[in-house]
């Protein structure tokens, strides 16, 4: 069993952090001593915190994980992939958005076309 102070170092996560996730019920120690309130943690732990963190790089948030932990199956990781794919599709357009800007505007001010055309032939 390790003490939190050492589990915090074997995962590379805070204390802080491992506090949080036992009050929301998502990392829960195997042991807690009812005279001093230490957590100890174990083995199942470690494993539970490094799948944890491989979900929050996956891009899950933390209420999706606690949400699904037993139950995680194909159909959860092909919905969030679909999000995440979403998401790329708005940010390429927020890209293209910016190049627009940076191309058409100057001081805040939209350029007039023959302005833009100068620009380009000046670049």
């Amino acid at each position: 069993m390790y003490k939190i102070g050492q589990f915090a170092r074997l995962t590379n996560l805070s204390i802080r952090t491992l506090r949080y996730y036992n009050e929301i019920g998502l990392l829960i120690p195997e042991e807690v001593d009812i005279y001093s309130s230490y957590r100890y943690y174990g083995e199942r732990n470690l494993k539970e915190a490094q799948l944890i963190e491989q979900y929050k790089k996956a891009g899950f948030t933390l209420d999706e994980i606690k949400e699904n932990w037993m139950k995680f199956n194909e159909t959860i990781y092909l919905k969030k992939k679909e999000e995440l794919y979403q998401e790329r599709f708005q940010i390429e357009g927020k890209i293209k958005q910016l190049d627009y800007l940076r191309e058409h505007t100057e001081s805040g001010v939209l350029l007039e076309e023959n302005q833009q055309k100068k620009g380009k032939r000046l670049c």
